[in-house]
Formats: structure tokens, C-alpha cells, sequence
């Protein structure tokens, strides 16, 4: 398989139930029709979903295709952001598919951002046993993040809370309609999801990761959805694993991640949020002894290589200490981490209140603004 994109390149990825059909090249949406055409049997109707944001362009070219496919195409559309992650848009999505009569044997379509498309995941989970999806992603972290692992829908207030086990059928990338931009915040969040994809994995994936990043930085579509195919793969493997403990290592820096945000507000961007995390939580481990220093410096420097920067801002600790209990309350009884017990080997740990304190404090004196 090359890496190069003359032609469409194919990758199956392992998903929970099932696996995902990822199709990567110049030219996917211009073949995409007899593509899914040809993996559905055959065709009889698509409910085309265009998320918020969507050029018209695209969204004509994407229709063309269907309807050269075979396909009678039925459109509907689907906000963008947060607002899409929530039970009213999947139960409106559930609605529009009984209105236009889907069936298990048809097809949805969504091209949009990650969080439309993560909505249409579990909306379409749920319709008919499963019904078919296909995901046109128009960035970097759409593709890394959508097809195995939708983000779950925000209830009552709590981010990322409710969702089923699902996955996306069929992953479209093509790098010219996708917004690639290396300073894009698309783009840095895709690179931020890769440094945790392989720390989670092994020794392997990161090494290979490290040796990437200088390429993926350069700009080159081809390198940088090369390396976005090697997080996919990751993801895969590690939430398609019979074991929770595997299967858990995917919320790494997730929970300091939300904990900052829900104490600074929603004006840092998501890919600080996330490496501050894994900063965090690999200090954090290595305060426990879990972690060689050298490990965390080499995190360290993946990040900065990838341009994810750093916080900075006045953070009371004890809001923050809250915060991180109040999220992991939610979600579970117990208080546990995902920290870095070496890399390949991330494990949900128990965490003492002192020591959680020191740490928070460390961390929020090192990112405080420089007094004049």
C-alpha cells in the first residue's frame, strides 16, 4: 500500500463489533460513489447529512456521487461543535431516518466535523440494529478521532457522559477537501490525539511516531495522513481489546483535559487542554514512582515537535482538585487516574488526596503568569 495518493488507498481498522473501511487519497470523493455502491449491495437510499459549516461545493460534489452511485439520496442536516453531541440532535437524526423510511440495508452519510459525525455514530447505532455509516471528515482530528472512537454525548451539563459502543463503517479522507493546516486547531488536536494514541499503544507505535514527527510538522498531506492512519490503527487496537484495563488507557489526559477547562472556561484551545493533560498525568506518575523520568521527557519533547502548547494562567488548585473529582465522580465510584505506568502500559491508579494536591499545586505555581 503506498503512501503516496495516485490512486485511493484502503486500510481496514479493527473497531468494537465490527471494523472500519478507511479510503485515503487525492481522489475519494471522486470515487466514492461506486466505492459505496459496491460495499452496500445494492443501492437504494442514502440520508445525506450535512454538517453545519460544510462548503456547498463539497456537499455538491458528495450528492453527485451518491446519485452516480445509484443511491436516492435524502438530505438532512446537523449543526456543528458541542451542539451536535446531544440527545435531541440524535433523536431529530432518528426521526429524519423513520420519515424517510431507512432500513439496515441502507446507507447514512454524513460530512461534517467531529462532533456531527460522532452524533451521527450513535444515532445510527441505534436505527434498525445498525444501520451503515460513511463519514466524509473535513480535518485532521475528525479522522483520527471519529471512526473508532465518536465522542460521546454531552448530558445535564456533563461533557462526553452517554453514548453506545459503535464506530463508523466506511472513513473517507481526502486531503484535498480536508483543512490540513499545521497551525490549524484541528490539526494540532489530530497531532495531540497521536502522541496519546502511542503512548497508549507500545514502545513501537511511539518510536514510530517520534520518527514521524518532523515529516508530519513539514506539511506534506501524504506524511500527515500517514501518521493519522497510524493513530487510527492504534485507537483500533485498543478499543477493540478484551481488556478494560487496555481499553481504558484511550482516556488518557482526558479527565485533567475537561477538569481545566471546566475551571478556565472554553477559551483554551482543546489540543492545550489535552497536552497539558498528558504533561500532567505523566508528572504525575512519575511522582509515583510509576514512570521513568526519561519517558516523561520524551513526551515532552513529541509535544513540543508537534507545536502543543503550553497554559498559562492564574489556577486556583483546589478548584481544579474539585473539578477533576466532580468528573471522575461522574463517571465512576472510585477515584482513579489514567496515568503512564511506562509507555504501552497506561493504567487506571489510584490516587491519594495529598498527593493529587501537591501535584495540582506544582503544576498550577509552573504555569502562573510571571509576576512583574
Amino acid at each position: 500500500m503506498t503512501d503516496r495518493y495516485e490512486d485511493v488507498a484502503r486500510h481496514w481498522v479493527s473497531a468494537p463489533g465490527g471494523s472500519c473501511d478507511v479510503r485515503y487519497g487525492a481522489d475519494v470523493v471522486e470515487t466514492m460513489g461506486k466505492i459505496l455502491a459496491s460495499n452496500v449491495g445494492r443501492p437504494r437510499l442514502c440520508v445525506y447529512v450535512v454538517g453545519e459549516g460544510t462548503d456547498a461545493e463539497l456537499e455538491e460534489r458528495i450528492r453527485r456521487q451518491l446519485t452516480d452511485g445509484g443511491f436516492e439520496v435524502v438530505r438532512m442536516e446537523a449543526p456543528a461543535g458541542p451542539a451536535a453531541r446531544t440527545m435531541g440532535e440524535v433523536t431529530r437524526a432518528l426521526e429524519g431516518f423513520a420519515n424517510a423510511g431507512v432500513t439496515c440495508d441502507d446507507l447514512v452519510l454524513g460530512v461534517g466535523d467531529v462532533d456531527t459525525l460522532s452524533m451521527l455514530a450513535h444515532a445510527t447505532a441505534m436505527w434498525c440494529g445498525r444501520v451503515p455509516l460513511a463519514c466524509v471528515v473535513r480535518d485532521l482530528d475528525g479522522m483520527v478521532e471519529v471512526a473508532t472512537t465518536p465522542r460521546d454525548l454531552d448530558v445535564a451539563g456533563v461533557t462526553r457522559i452517554a453514548g453506545v459502543s459503535t464506530y463508523v463503517k466506511y472513513l473517507l479522507c481526502d486531503p484535498g477537501v480536508m483543512e490540513l493546516a499545521a497551525d490549524a486547531e484541528t490539526s494540532r488536536l489530530g497531532r495531540a490525539l497521536m502522541v496519546a494514541s502511542a503512548v497508549a499503544e507500545n514502545e513501537d507505535a511511539f518510536e514510530a511516531l517520534w520518527n514521524k514527527a518532523d515529516a508530519v510538522m513539514a506539511g506534506d498531506p501524504a506524511d500527515v495522513i500517514a501518521a493519522a492512519v497510524d493513530a487510527l490503527k492504534s485507537r483500533g487496537h485498543l478499543v477493540s481489546s478484551t481488556s478494560i484495563s487496555i481499553r481504558n488507557s484511550l482516556a488518557y489526559g482526558q479527565t485533567f483535559a475537561r477538569s481545566l477547562e471546566a475551571v478556565v472556561g472554553a477559551c483554551v484551545p482543546a489540543s492545550t487542554l489535552l497536552a497539558e493533560g498528558m504533561r500532567f498525568s505523566a508528572r504525575l506518575a512519575c511522582s509515583l514512582e510509576l514512570m521513568d523520568v526519561d519517558d516523561v521527557l520524551m513526551q515532552d519533547e513529541l509535544l513540543d515537535t508537534f507545536d502543543l502548547g503550553e497554559f498559562a494562567g492564574d489556577v486556583d488548585p483546589k478548584a481544579l482538585a474539585d473539578a477533576m473529582k466532580r468528573d471522575r465522580f461522574a463517571r465512576s465510584n472510585r477515584f482513579h487516574l489514567c496515568l503512564p505506568h511506562g509507555i504501552g502500559r497506561l493504567r487506571m491508579t489510584v490516587v491519594e488526596d495529598d498527593v493529587l494536591m501537591d501535584n495540582i499545586s506544582a503544576w498550577c505555581d509552573a504555569h502562573a503568569p510571571a509576576k512583574e
